[in-house]
């Protein structure tokens, strides 16, 4: 289910509104209730409803989650384990000062779900000396779509170096909340996996559970863990506790060179954000911005737009999704067949404003190694050269004269053997990105390289696309050429699997979406039913309808997108119009209906433009939704239907016109 609205109001009703907006944006609101009782700190969002409580005492130090005064996670431990010393948090601590305050600001994204976003919170910051008579610090932030926590530990005279074993964090979860979560058998893991749905007390006990991780209460509220601004530390797990328990402990990545510990730091060490995102319907937090706002501003380059003139969110292809590119369907002819089907690809991003062509190689990768496998990286791999027989520079300059943006694939291995150099030899070539692969950790080191990297492919103007990736923690503020990432069981796997179907697809909604930018492959147009999917490596189809593969392009944030299907799959094809034609970045995201597990549909604004898309599991439903988002006036909607899923018709797909307006239901 597809629509889009398009303003036909008049000139004066347009002024009215920007005039009421101007009026809007000069409220100001007072800050939130803000207390301090003895050893207990609260802190409460702008608009009262969400609060944060910190409980230092005999039993160390806890927080306390609450919404409209309603407890969702009960008293809980802050803090972590030392490799050589105490568990921060479990012992009684001494409060030596209490800091409060407000923030409300605004800034602007390069690209986003939204233009602006506000930053208005009340903030707590707690220095706390332990039992032990180390010194750290707890802050606080509470939003008014959610809640976050981090520990700082500060230098200490006479410790040269701080190590932590592991997260002692936990959250325990009051009530009976139905979860949505992933289990992983280990933490290296490229995150592709099922996401399950039970009630919280039959979580499996003992396994390592991905972030986001979605707690769904019966008639609401709703939320979410996971983490913001993993930088220079260890990506963050849950695990249940017991089978009788139904608390939930952090879990750290284990450092590789460095025996019982997740970090390694210097004098001091500062923890991502435990973020507890909040709404009353668990869709409405695909509208949060709580993990941007608790991310660094872009700096790398400066504080001026203009030094990121280069960075253009757009479409891409994806030639390895076919495979026909590869090895076993090209003649042997000195390489004229494999460069005559990248010309093909590239003339057909050309025709249809399609910004970028991605080029990962012919079964083996692009450059020299003696693998023969794109996943395993050998050591005499040299990803600053190109093999030969290849003939990557006729491909790049076609490219280059064709208007068409090259993206190169690369395993993240050899690039951090070769980084700098690589990333200067890529600019001299003209290529505008990459998609870094096989990461498949988070780890300290690996989240070390991933920033080291996203430096220095700022300098050479690259933007990063990174596959078998951790989850996003809202970095791509920071690093606004972080396109996406994949962290996500995707449309790849209908090559060889048929786990990526529309259960599948909603699940990822209300899970790994509400983290951040998804990469799905999309654009898959070989739709086809149930009973004769057949996963196949050549030219794969996909399950669901045509409707709901166009709605993946709204439904997910991704500024980059891939068109993934081959350029003959598209000709004459209803719904690719839509596809040319759908925005890759937002003024604005509004959630309108849905249930986890269930079905969801999300409206998004591209200037006068709204988008809708809808997206069904496999169940027959009716929905109903108001646009009472629309601004006053009559709109235009184009409305893209499917049929049913049978044997004959998932490829169908109907249009309508017709005039509504804010009323119409």
């Amino acid at each position: 289910m597809l629509f889009s609205f398009k303003s036909i109001w008049d000139i004066a009703a347009k002024r009215a509104h920007c005039l009421a907006f101007a009026l809007a944006a000069a409220v100001q609101f007072s800050p939130g209730f803000l207390s301090e009782l003895a050893a207990k700190t609260e802190i409460r969002s702008p608009n009262g409803r969400n609060a944060v409580l910190l409980q230092v005492g005999d039993n160390g130090v806890n927080f306390e989650v609450r919404r409209d005064e309603r407890t969702l996670i009960g008293p809980s431990r802050l803090g972590c384990e030392l490799t050589d010393g105490p568990v921060l948090g479990a012992s009684a601590s001494e409060s030596a000062d209490i800091q409060l305050d407000t923030v409300d600001t605004t800034f602007e994204l390069l690209w986003g779900k939204t233009t602006h976003v506000r930053n208005h919170c009340n903030t707590g910051k707690i220095d706390l000396v332990d039992a032990s008579g180390l010194r750290w610090t707890v802050e606080m932030r509470a939003y008014d779509d959610g809640v976050a926590m981090r520990y700082r530990i500060e230098a200490q005279v006479g410790r040269r170096k701080l190590a932590l074993r592991d997260d002692a964090t936990e959250f325990d979860v009051v009530g009976l909340p139905v979860a949505h979560f992933m289990t992983l058998k280990s933490f290296t893991t490229s995150h592709e996996a099922l996401y399950r749905r039970s009630s919280i007390t039959d979580v499996p006990s003992g396994t390592l559970l991905d972030c986001p991780l979605l707690l769904d209460w019966p008639g609401g509220p709703a939320a979410a863990l996971t983490e913001a601004r993993v930088l220079s530390f260890a990506g963050g797990y849950l695990q249940r506790e017991s089978a009788k328990s139904t608390k939930l402990r952090s879990r750290r990545s284990p450092h590789r060179s460095a025996p019982n510990a997740s970090v390694i730091g210097k004098d001091s060490l500062t923890s991502p954000w435990w973020v507890v995102l909040l709404a009353d319907e668990a869709g409405e937090m695909l509208e949060s911005n709580p993990l941007l706002c608790l991310n660094d501003p872009p700096g790398i380059l400066g504080p001026n737009r203009d030094e990121y003139h280069w960075l253009v969110p757009g479409k891409t292809s994806f030639h390895w999704w076919n495979r026909e590119l590869e090895r076993d369907y090209l003649t042997n002819d000195g390489g004229a067949t494999f460069v005559a089907r990248h010309k093909r690809y590239i003339d057909f991003c050309a025709a249809h404003g399609i910004a970028y062509h991605g080029l990962s190689g012919d079964g083996r990768s692009w450059y020299p190694q003696s693998s023969r496998s794109y996943g395993i990286a050998s050591p005499d791999a040299n990803v600053c050269e190109a093999r030969p027989e290849l003939r990557l520079p006729e491909i790049f300059e076609y490219a280059q004269q064709r208007g068409v943006g090259i993206r190169l694939w690369v395993h993240w291995k050899p690039l951090s053997e070769q980084l700098e150099q690589a990333f200067e030899t890529y600019e001299q070539w003209g290529v505008k990105g990459l998609m870094v692969d096989f990461l498949n950790r988070d780890d300290q080191e690996m989240i070390d390289f991933t920033e080291r990297m996203l430096k220095s492919a700022a300098k050479h103007h690259l933007h990063i696309q990174i596959h078998g990736s951790s989850k996003p923690s809202g970095e791509q503020r920071t690093f606004p050429h972080l396109f996406n990432r994949e962290g996500v069981l995707n449309l790849e796997s209908s090559k060889w699997s048929n786990r990526c179907d529309p259960q599948h697809n909603v699940n990822v909604a209300y899970t790994r979406a509400l983290a951040g930018p998804v990469d799905y492959h999309s654009g898959g147009f070989r739709n086809v039913s149930r009973n004769r999917f057949q996963p196949r490596r050549l030219r794969p189809a996909v399950l669901g309808s045509r409707c709901h593969n166009l709605a993946m392009f709204i439904v997910y944030e991704n500024p980059m997108p891939m068109v993934a299907d081959t350029p003959e799959a598209y000709a004459q094809q209803i719904g690719f119009e839509f596809v040319k034609n759908v925005p890759v970045t937002w003024n604005e995201t509004k959630f309108l209906s849905g249930t986890p597990g269930e079905s969801i549909v999300v409206a998004r604004r591209s200037g006068d433009v709204w988008y809708v898309g809808g997206m069904n599991n496999w169940s027959k439903r009716d929905t109903e939704f108001p646009l009472d988002f629309l601004s006053a006036g009559d709109w235009e909607l184009t409305l893209l239907h499917d049929h049913s899923m049978d044997d004959s018709e998932p490829t169908r797909v109907s249009k309508r016109l017709r005039t509504v307006d804010a009323a119409t239901i």
